[in-house]
């Protein structure tokens, strides 16, 4: 189980996205609900694709450490 909460720097309102779900590690693709956000994405809803990035050379994944690709497709 998955929670967490990407704030956008740079905006005037405070920008943020709220995010819910299951990643499973080592899978290829994984979905998240887009839970909310604040600023220009109040009461957003929708969903995430999440995908591990394995780097080169990398033969094992453990969990401890990993880069993500987040995809967001938005409704609000």
């Amino acid at each position: 189980m998955m929670a967490f909460t990407a704030f956008f720097e740079g905006g005037e309102f405070g920008d943020s996205l709220n995010f819910y779900g299951i990643y499973t590690i080592g899978s290829a693709m994984s979905h998240l609900s887009v839970t909310g956000g604040t600023g220009k994405y109040k009461n957003a809803v929708g969903v995430a694709e999440v995908r591990g990035l394995i780097p080169t050379g990398q033969h094992f994944i453990d969990g401890a450490e990993t880069l993500l690709r987040i995809i967001v497709h938005l409704n609000y």
